[in-house]
């Protein structure tokens, strides 16, 4: 078995593999430091949206959500994985089953940043027109507004600085203005 420490092995012979348990144990420790910076990257891209679900298509938040949990938890076992070469808990004895858990774990955190970037682009989602403003009128009064958000049966209108949800069956007149 190749890396592993056995007893026909000379005193200079255990020496070096002991500099190399080291040395890849202390590559692990500085991976270490980036991959902690890059989980939290993944939060504070998890935590800053921008949204309040109003602005996206429906789709596109769930699927940027679905990428943030899947960059978390990439990034979550990149940091196990490297933490357990980081810090062995005893002699190393297979080093190169440290190696490959070295690279497995800087490749989880690569493809964690990678979705998190993923996910972070929904909020470049194109803006439509709609930004023009609506009056709506209804038996209640009337409201004015750029439309927000709408589906079967009414229609959210941002009127100062709140959603209004207008139910289609009571509007008497709908019509796009140039301002309110």
């Amino acid at each position: 078995m190749r890396g592993a420490f056995t007893m026909a092995e000379t005193p200079e012979q255990r020496s070096e593999q002991f500099a190399t348990a080291a040395a890849l144990s202390a590559s692990a420790r500085e991976w270490h430091k980036l991959q902690v910076a890059a989980l939290a990257f993944v939060g504070l891209c998890g935590v800053l949206t921008g949204d309040n679900g109003t602005r996206l298509p429906m789709w596109l938040q769930s699927a940027a959500g679905v990428l943030a949990l899947l960059a978390l938890a990439s990034a979550a076992i990149g940091l196990l994985l490297v933490a357990v070469v980081a810090w062995p808990l005893g002699v190393p004895t297979d080093l190169t089953a440290g190696a490959r858990r070295l690279r497995a774990g800087v490749g989880f955190t690569c493809v964690a940043v990678g979705l998190t970037a993923l996910s972070a682009s929904s909020n470049w989602w194109p803006q439509s027109d709609a930004d023009r403003p609506v009056q709506v009128s209804t038996d209640s009064g009337t409201a004015c507004g750029p439309i927000v958000d709408s589906a079967a049966g009414w229609v959210d209108l941002e009127v100062e600085d709140t959603v209004l949800r207008v139910d289609l069956t009571s509007v008497t007149s709908l019509r796009a203005v140039k301002s309110c």
